[in-house]
């Protein structure tokens, strides 16, 4: 009962000063939502920070990469190398460089002939 009461009273109190309590729920909405947008910027600029050393790491390990590529490409083209460009190129991904077509002369059947009419 004395529970019941009690109620009843924070009832009264609160419909007496609605207004009061209606401001008083706005303002603690918004200090909490301050509190939480500070917290993501902070999470934010520290990611941005991270995310600016990953990149400059990234990049560093790119041209060390790079050089490292372009010393095995200098030692294959060494007399004796101790690993084959071909061999390279298959560990790189990339495609055999095309030898250049030997020249034909004119009118021989792999010319293609074109005709405007």
């Amino acid at each position: 009962m004395a529970a019941a009461a009690a109620l009843r009273g924070i009832r009264a109190k609160l419909s007496e000063n609605r207004e009061k309590v209606i401001s008083g729920l706005l303002l603690g909405s918004f200090v909490v939502l301050a509190v939480r947008s500070s917290e993501q910027q902070r999470e934010l600029d520290h990611l941005e920070a991270r995310k600016k050393s990953l990149c400059a790491a990234n990049s560093a390990m790119a041209s060390a990469m790079w050089a490292w590529r372009e010393e095995l490409f200098a030692l294959a083209a060494s007399p004796e190398p101790p690993i084959t460009a071909a061999r390279l190129r298959d560990i790189y991904g990339e495609e055999e460089p095309d030898l250049p077509a030997p020249d034909l002369p004119p009118g021989s059947d792999s010319e293609e002939s074109i005709s405007i009419t």
